[in-house]
């Protein structure tokens, strides 16, 4: 997997990759200033949001010297070298890409691509994936990623797609890294029209959740994915 990285780090340090996505009228840094203030240390926006760089570009400019802040929906490498332009630090997308994988490492940013299958999570890593997105994990279910660690320890999963607190506890407890969270957590209402009270609650039950799942999916120092 090679050296760490500090978007690695602070990935790690919250386990919660929030999912930035649609139109929030400008609100985006007020929203990030609220998760960071409940524990969250990583925060996604997707490219097929309105204005995604440049939020991007903004919210790396106040928050990037604490959480990890990057580019979710990445589908394409010319997508990859504008996020890198806009400041992001990480790669995230629904699929797996091999050419989107290749230009994410050679930026030097943190590649998470989704997978569905154990296939496509192999070639995936092969290509130098840092880190895998299981997508959808409603689909896929907490029984997958206790049958993936078998022959592929030190994986470092993280289930994204209809994660709720408790799920979030449980793929933590069975070894995942990290969780992706989009509308569980910023709600199917906007966000401006609840408060930013709502908000922080639902950030801290995730942050709860999360750390009482334990320390699932950290590797040893110096353990690749494929040792056996």
């Amino acid at each position: 997997m090679g050296e760490r990285t500090l978007v690695e780090d602070r990935i790690e340090a919250g386990r919660i990759v929030a999912i930035l996505r649609g139109e929030w009228g400008g609100a985006e840094e007020e929203m990030v200033a609220v998760l960071a203030a409940a524990g969250v240390t990583a925060v996604e926006v997707t490219l097929n949001s309105p204005g995604a760089l440049p939020t991007i570009g903004r919210l790396v400019n106040r928050f990037g010297d604490r959480l990890a802040i990057g580019a979710g929906t990445v589908l394409q490498p010319a997508q990859v070298e504008a996020v890198a332009s806009a400041g992001g630090q990480f790669i995230v997308s629904p699929n797996r890409d091999r050419a989107v994988i290749e230009a994410t490492r050679r930026r030097g940013l943190f590649s998470l691509p989704g997978c569905f299958t154990p296939s496509e999570i192999v070639e995936a890593l092969d290509a130098g994936a840092q880190a895998i997105k299981l997508f959808p994990a409603q689909s896929l279910g907490v029984d997958f990623l206790r049958a993936m660690a078998g022959p592929l320890p030190g994986v470092r999963f993280v289930p994204t797609g209809g994660v709720t607190p408790e799920m979030a506890r449980t793929y933590l407890a069975a070894g995942a890294w990290a969780v992706g969270v989009g509308g569980e957590l910023f709600g199917r209402a906007k966000v401006r029209d609840e408060g930013w009270t709502a908000l922080r609650g639902r950030a801290e039950a995730y942050v709860a959740a999360v750390r009482q799942g334990g320390q699932g999916g950290v590797r040893p120092e110096g353990e690749s994915w494929n040792q056996r």
